[in-house]
């Protein structure tokens, strides 16, 4: 059978769900590019992620209608598929979608056909039923009900609940169910935002603008990637959130002479500074593949004051120490300020890697502190929310390093920025104490 759009979207739930912390895009652009219709590659898309996003309350429908539950994986991610068409995707007529998920299951295993027909059938005949019991777990048991309503599991919500309290989380787990639209930040070395928004318009695009950085574009519908505006180094690809290290702290990277960028894949925050400032960036990540791409993208920006290094952070460098007047120190983390863009990650972590990951954080800072001069500053920054990566890692630290300040740390919370989620903290290292 030829790969179509199901049968594409199948293949890459199963391989996500069978091996942990796969990289979801570049596992979808293997399927992605054997697509040739742009509608169903949309399609494609809006099934990966809408299936991962709400699993949990796929299950559910699945599972009331199956007593016995589905021991099948493959089956059971026909069935989810299937689920989420039923549920979310109006345009697509139910006799299709059951037709479509039938078809796959003969390819699959034929002998369960008629048990995806029936379980689908039941599905959409029971439909009201189904959701009127769910909406009675609301009252008996509100963590449950949250967990399947909203698909995520349950000890992530409560350990975002200790962090924010339980409305707070509600509403940052709700946006994170959104889907994101493509963030892109002007490279303003080679163009102004004036003539960068007549030429998007020139190309027919759709865009909005965010309030906190004007040169951040949201592009509202079409795919700008493949468009000629990026070939000529006008764009880099950035969310709203990671842009703000630079943008509310330029005057510091202005004067800055070096600037270290410790784990800089896929390179933003390194771009961001080589627009602003005079001095010289040191640009490093672990993988040779994505150092590769890193200079790759500095050639089409057309930035010159920027060297790609591969670097373990973990590991202390000597030639960098006391060299850097900045160290930006993005560090590895759970990602859940990226689930709307990756819902794969709530299913691919749990509380034992928030612990690990503090730790690693914790490692990765104290070699950090000894790249700075006296006077110099670390921006630490993650990805995600809830307080062991961020405030607490930020505490440890300064337990451990008293000639070490707090200038400053701020949470961007998905919900109100309309963006990832997000944590910066400023570090001065004001000398020996």
């Amino acid at each position: 059978m030829k790969i179509n759009t199901r049968k594409a979207a199948l293949l890459v739930i199963f391989e996500v769900e069978s091996r942990k912390n796969l990289q979801l895009d570049a596992v979808m652009e293997r399927y992605h590019q054997k697509l040739k219709n742009p509608k169903d590659r949309a399609l494609f898309v809006e099934l990966v992620h809408g299936v991962l996003r709400y699993k949990n309350l796929l299950d559910y429908y699945i599972n009331f209608v199956a007593k016995k539950g589905v021991k099948d994986k493959k089956i059971l991610n026909i069935l989810r598929i299937a689920t989420y068409e039923l549920l979310f995707l109006d345009k697509i007529p139910n006799y299709a979608t059951v037709n479509e998920a039938c078809e796959l299951a003969e390819v699959v295993n034929k002998s369960q056909k008629g048990f995806v027909n029936a379980v689908l059938r039941n599905i959409i005949r029971r439909k009201d039923e189904i959701e009127k019991a769910l909406e009675k777990l609301r009252d008996i048991n509100p963590k449950d009900f949250l967990s399947i309503k909203l698909s995520y599991p349950k000890f992530l919500i409560e350990y975002l609940e200790k962090s924010y309290g339980l409305d707070k989380t509600i509403k940052i787990l709700e946006f994170l169910n959104t889907k994101p639209l493509q963030s892109i930040k002007i490279n303003t070395r080679k163009i102004s935002r004036e003539e960068f928004l007549k030429k998007l318009e020139d190309c027919g695009y759709e865009y909005e603008l965010p309030e906190l950085n004007e040169e951040i574009i949201y592009i509202v519908k079409g795919n700008i990637k493949d468009n000629k505006l990026y070939k000529e180094g006008y764009f880099y690809f950035q969310d709203l959130a990671s842009s703000l290290i630079v943008k509310w702290n330029k005057d510091d990277f202005e004067k800055a002479g070096t600037i270290l960028d410790l784990c800089a894949a896929p390179g933003g925050k390194t771009f961001n500074c080589a627009e602003v400032t005079k001095g010289v960036i040191v640009s490093c990540d672990v993988n040779k593949a994505k150092v590769d791409l890193l200079r790759e993208n500095l050639l089409r920006l057309g930035f010159d004051n920027v060297i790609a290094a591969e670097n373990d952070a973990l590991i202390l460098n000597e030639d960098f120490v006391e060299k850097f007047d900045i160290v930006i120190a993005d560090l590895p983390c759970s990602g859940f300020g990226t689930i709307r863009k990756k819902p794969d990650i709530k299913w691919n972590k749990t509380k034992e890697d928030i612990e690990n990951l503090h730790e690693l954080q914790l490692k990765m800072l104290n070699n950090a502190a000894q790249y700075l001069k006296n006077g110099g500053i670390i921006f630490y920054s993650t990805c995600t929310l809830g307080y062991m990566e961020n405030e607490d890692t930020v505490s440890r630290f300064l337990e451990n390093h008293n000639d070490f300040n707090l200038i400053s740390q701020n949470t961007i919370f998905p919900d109100e920025y309309k963006c990832d989620g997000f944590f910066i903290a400023k570090l001065k290292k004001e000398g020996k104490v």
